[in-house]
Parts: structure tokens; C-alpha cells; sequence
């Protein structure tokens, strides 16, 4: 029997060939969603695209356009709008022969105006005095017939951050103070002179004191402006 016939009986006898039976997924076409986070804001805004992808197959290739003539191929690496307005961002996906786009907008606000400078504050002024006495003196020198009496009086001083004013009197000369106080609740003391020659100093300075005599031991904002007398009794 010749080869080709021999052929031919085993192609007869053995049957059909077994074909492999073979079920394949169907594939779902690509498909993505994009979205902005933040999707508004104010300028400078920096902003991270979130990226959900479905159905792809191959190798992957992202193309971002941003809207503001800028281009990228990473959702994860954020981008800053430095300038307002309001853009679409497009994100362009490629698998093997597939693409899909998606698109997100993006709104930015005007930055905000600075704020403006704080005004500079005023320097606090020291208080204005006015020393006064009774009778008037000449100069810094008071003389009178003993008993002599001399009344100091500091009521007319002013100032202009509208403090308290605070006084101290040292009327004896003994170099202590016996009078304090502020001049809105008492501001003039006296004393009588036997004969002879005696030192008086009156002293004003301010403190940021809100009300008196609750605030006694406030400290001075200023150094105390002070007179000094010399006070002569004669017999």
C-alpha cells in the first residue's frame, strides 16, 4: 500500500479531530472618571486629580492638559492655577487601542488682598504739669510770716493719652513723700511753716490706670516730672 493511501485510511479510522473548547471574559471597554481636589479655591490653588480607571488592558499612557496651557502625564503630582479664572482640566487615557477622556473643572478665585499694615501706635506722652501754689510763688521761692501757710496744687495738669495722673507730695523736706494719690480725686495739699527755711517738692507722672483708687500700685508709664520749693517762714 503506498504511503498516500496509507494516509488517507488513518485520517479515515481516527475520526474527527478533538477540538479544545475555550470560554473567554468579555472584555469591558475602557472607561475613567477624573476628579479635582480642590476644584475651587483661591489663587495660588494647588490641586490633585484623582484618577479611577476600568476595563483597561495593555500598557497604560496618561496625557493631562490642565486648562491653563500646561500639560502633564501624572494625576498624582499636584498642579498650582497661579492665576484666576475658570478652567477645564481634560485627562486623556490610552490602553493598547482603546482611549477615553475625562474632563473636571476647576474654578479659582482671586488671592486675597493683604492685609492691610497695622497703623503704628502712638507713642503714650508723658503728662503736661502745672504747678500752682498759694500764694503764688516767685520763681521756685515762697516766703511768708510764720505761721505761713502754702497750699500746692497740681489739679491743672494734663494729658494727652488721657492716663490717670498720679502725684506724690514731699511737703516737711524730711525727703518722704506723705501725700500721694491721683489728681482726679484729690490734687492739692498744703502745709503750715514755723520759722525757718524748708524744701517742698510736688511730683506728676501718669499710668495706664483705668480707674482710681483700684489701681494704686499701677506702674508709672512715664518718670515722675517734679518742683521743688524752697519755703521760707520769717518771724
Amino acid at each position: 500500500m503506498s504511503r498516500v493511501a496509507v494516509a488517507l485510511v488513518l485520517a479515515a479510522t481516527s475520526g474527527p479531530a478533538c477540538l479544545q473548547d475555550t470560554t473567554t471574559e468579555p472584555v469591558s471597554p475602557l472607561a475613567i472618571r477624573c476628579s479635582a481636589n480642590p476644584a475651587s479655591g483661591a489663587a495660588p490653588l494647588s490641586v490633585a486629580f484623582g484618577l479611577d480607571i476600568e476595563g483597561a488592558l495593555g500598557t497604560l499612557s496618561v496625557a493631562i492638559q490642565y486648562g491653563d496651557g500646561t500639560q502633564g502625564t501624572d494625576p498624582d503630582v499636584r498642579h498650582v492655577y497661579g492665576d484666576a479664572g475658570d478652567y477645564m482640566a481634560s485627562i486623556t487615557v490610552t490602553a493598547g487601542i482603546e482611549t477615553a477622556r475625562c474632563s473636571v473643572p476647576v474654578s479659582v478665585a482671586p488671592a486675597p488682598a493683604p492685609a492691610p499694615a497695622p497703623t503704628p501706635r502712638a507713642a503714650n506722652q508723658p503728662p503736661v504739669p502745672e504747678f500752682r501754689t498759694t500764694p503764688p510763688a516767685t520763681g521756685t521761692s515762697l516766703t511768708g510770716t510764720a505761721p505761713f501757710r502754702v497750699e500746692f496744687n497740681l489739679c491743672r495738669s494734663v494729658d494727652a493719652d488721657k492716663d490717670t495722673l498720679y502725684y506724690k507730695m514731699d511737703l516737711d523736706g524730711d525727703g518722704g513723700f506723705e501725700f500721694h494719690g491721683a489728681t482726679g480725686v484729690d490734687c492739692r495739699h498744703g502745709a503750715t511753716y514755723a520759722v525757718g527755711t524748708r524744701t517742698a517738692t510736688v511730683c506728676v507722672t501718669d499710668k495706664g490706670c483705668p480707674s482710681w483708687p483700684l489701681c494704686d500700685d499701677y506702674a508709672p508709664l512715664h518718670p515722675f516730672q517734679c518742683r521743688s520749693y524752697t519755703v521760707t517762714a520769717v518771724p
